[in-house]
């Protein structure tokens, strides 16, 4: 016994004043980054300084946070990166990440980085002699697309991207591969896309699609559909990817790695502004983004269903537009925007009727894979009558003051 005190003594001393830590707990260490372990707990960041992630720091906590009050507090462990040069954006890897024992990651860029990429990219185009006009503009176009309330290297999406991040890690088994260009794919969860879009949105706060839902109830998808449906498709388009990340953004209007029209990531996402603006009729045609949000082996449009529990077809389809009324969006535009904001207005519907236990049970009965519908029409939660389930939601739906509607800029979700 004395033998072993004097054995593990010097070892005691070693470890207190030098941080020696044992062999068995290894400290994630990536090359050209700095690391700031649990500055959130459950969340490691990796950046040049300390004064990169600080921005990061309280929008995370507030995720995380209201991530564990609705899924619990057992979350899959996650890195964030935040490159502040070229050097450091172009040695993140991934999948080396995540090799690491984190089980998912997201990657940012600052906007001198976006910036320099910017200029990189016009130089190939032009040479060095770039007109101050155009430089001037480049810089105009990054501080307008910056939202108002928001730090000047924290990205608009980071909420969701974390949401969706959580939600598709801790809803799939070992066998799940993860990859952060594809975040918004809804279809990678086992729960159904209403549901995700919903938490999305409980974690980031932006309902702006309810505003365009309100201003378009004739338009909208039965509520019954929405709740069985596959979230509408998107295809991308050749503007530029919304994510800092590795892959661009999910196929969602403008390319980008926003949820919602109006536009990819741009700036306050860590994408791309639409360079081919900038440069017209020279042929920089952008990256575009991949396509986003695969049906989960369902019929698009929500027809399944109907189909499923012997309804009606065509209740997948809005309804009619009244005649001489134009479109402001492309129709697989609108219908992704309607489509989710029904999804938020449902998911807050719930969440303010039964609550967080409530809807806890929701989410796990549908990640059984279970139909979320037959967890709503339970006697003991909103019951069959799918009449008097819609008008219930709508005229509740109808007392919610509207979102403010956000500047049409690339950054909207």
């Amino acid at each position: 016994m004395v033998r072993t005190i004097r054995f593990l003594l010097p070892v005691l001393i070693l470890t207190a004043v030098f941080g020696i830590k044992p062999a068995n707990t290894q400290t994630a260490s990536f090359k050209n980054f700095n690391s700031f372990l649990d500055v959130v707990p459950g969340v490691d960041f990796f950046a040049s300084n300390r004064q990169v992630i600080a921005p990061y720091e309280e929008a995370t906590a507030e995720a995380i946070a209201k991530l564990r009050n609705l899924l619990g507090d057992d979350l899959p462990k996650g890195a964030i990166f935040i490159s502040s040069n070229l050097t450091q954006k172009d040695s993140v890897y991934e999948q080396g990440i995540l090799k690491q024992g984190y089980d998912w990651v997201l990657v940012f860029t600052t906007p001198e980085v976006r910036m320099e990429e910017q200029m990189d990219r016009l130089r190939s185009q032009l040479g060095d002699n770039i007109p101050e006009e155009m430089q001037q503009r480049m810089s105009n176009m990054s501080r307008d697309n910056m939202p108002r309330d928001m730090a000047p290297n924290v990205p608009s999406t980071l909420g969701r991207d974390i949401a969706f991040a959580v939600t598709q890690t801790l809803t799939n088994d070992e066998y799940f591969v993860y990859r952060s260009s594809r975040l918004e794919d809804v279809s990678k969860t086992l729960l159904q896309d209403w549901l995700d879009i919903g938490i999305s949105v409980y974690v980031s706060g932006d309902r702006s699609p309810v505003t365009y839902l309100r201003e378009n109830m004739d338009l909208s998808f039965p509520i019954e559909d929405v709740v069985y449906m596959s979230r509408p498709f998107v295809g991308s388009s050749s503007s530029s990817s919304g994510r800092g990340g590795p892959g661009g953004g999910g196929g969602f209007p403008g390319g980008g790695g926003e949820g919602f029209p109006a536009g990819g990531g741009g700036f306050p996402g860590g994408g791309d502004f639409d360079i081919a603006a900038l440069i017209g009729a020279m042929g920089e045609g952008g990256r575009g983004g991949q396509q986003g949000a695969a049906a989960k082996n369902k019929p698009q449009g929500g027809q399944q269903g109907a189909a499923a529990k012997g309804k009606p077809q065509g209740q997948g389809t809005p309804k009619s537009k009244p005649e001489g009324q134009q479109r402001a969006m492309p129709k697989d535009e609108q219908d992704r925007m309607l489509f989710d904001g029904q999804a938020i207005a449902f998911f807050d519907y719930f969440l303010e009727k039964f609550g967080v236990e409530k809807m806890r049970e929701l989410i796990n009965f549908s990640n059984g894979g279970k139909e979320s519908w037959d967890f709503i029409v339970h006697p003991d939660v909103l019951g069959s009558d799918f009449e008097k389930i819609e008008a219930e939601w709508i005229a509740w739906l109808n007392k919610q003051p509207l979102a403010e509607t956000k500047p049409k800029t690339r950054g909207n979700f």
